[in-house]
């Protein structure tokens, strides 16, 4: 998935990728560079800028157990917080906005 999410980065960095900045969390807006406010019905979200669970198992290993898998269920605090800058792409049709991705170093 990491490796799809990558892929479409750079054919969206090649098609003319844009930059933005998150105004407001909640309701999430966000403000493209040199462009227009976009409020939350016009963005998708891809995992990486949204708070969600994450469930998987882990293998451990002890002299006294051996080895033995556990289940997890982890929440992951990756919503997009006020000030961050993001990476986006126009989506086909010219109507929405995918927000791939913080930009690295954009939190003020």
């Amino acid at each position: 998935m990491i490796e799809l999410l990558k892929e479409i980065a750079l054919e969206a960095v090649d098609r003319g990728s844009m930059a933005g900045t998150v105004v407001a969390a909640a309701p999430l807006s966000i403000q493209i560079e040199n462009g227009p406010l976009l409020p939350e019905r016009f963005l998708l979200l891809s995992r990486n800028v949204t708070e969600h669970e994450e469930l998987g198992q882990i293998r451990t290993w002890t002299e006294a157990e051996g080895d033995r898998w556990s289940f997890y269920r982890m929440i992951r605090g990756t919503a997009l917080q006020d000030g961050e800058k993001v990476l986006m792409a126009k989506a086909a049709g010219g109507q929405q906005y995918i927000v791939l991705d913080r930009v690295k170093g954009g939190d003020q």
